[in-house]
């Protein structure tokens, strides 16, 4: 119904922001741990968003910065016993081809970090999602095409030094956005070291 949000943040907290598009303010509900990376009160900001209305007719506008995000979103809200609750939550931890690679290789414990996200739902998101994940194309990462190079140098270095293989990802693909895709495998290290806690 409503694709997208494109407009003014005109107030913003940890759940919700509101957006100012030509007068109207639309309140838009945001994955959890986002609002820290989004624009600032006064700043243009672009939703890709999902309109969910419940059993009691209430109606809600989920928004995310990315149309990969949305659509993992949307793809965890088919699952049974998955709601948008915990569907904002796997946006949250994972990045969409963590998601995807998780999915397709049958990794339970990948999936059980996203908090509320237990066993038995980890399983039936596999189950109902396997089968389409080699499908899947996102648009802003290579999904399961990404195999390596200096990913998965880095990766595995941050590993031996501690990291969990998912806290080591994400660590990597946040120092890539930083210093690039040609930054050197030392500089990598040293930038993703920061992001792991």
């Amino acid at each position: 119904m409503i694709a997208y949000v494109k407009g003014v943040v005109a107030h913003k907290d940890t759940k919700q922001v509101v957006v100012d598009v030509n007068g109207i303010g639309y309140a838009v509900d945001i994955p959890p741990k986002t609002g820290d990376d989004l624009p600032l009160v006064g700043e243009q900001v672009t939703f890709y968003t999902h309109y969910y209305q419940n059993r009691e007719n209430d109606i809600t506008l989920y928004g995310f910065t990315s149309r990969d995000a949305l659509k993992v979103f949307e793809m965890a809200l088919t699952v049974k016993g998955v709601g948008p609750a915990l569907a904002q939550n796997i946006v949250a931890k994972l990045t969409p081809p963590q998601f995807q690679r998780a999915v397709h290789q049958g990794d339970t414990t990948t999936l059980m970090r996203v908090p509320r996200l237990g066993k038995e739902n980890a399983h039936f998101i596999i189950m109902k999602l396997k089968k389409h994940m080699t499908k899947v194309k996102f648009e802003g990462e290579a999904g399961l095409a990404r195999a390596g190079g200096a990913d998965a140098e880095v990766i595995k270095i941050l590993v031996n030094l501690g990291a969990s293989e998912l806290d080591a990802e994400q660590a990597v693909e946040r120092a890539q956005k930083v210093l690039g895709e040609s930054a050197q495998r030392e500089n990598l290290v040293k930038q993703a070291l920061r992001y792991i806690r």
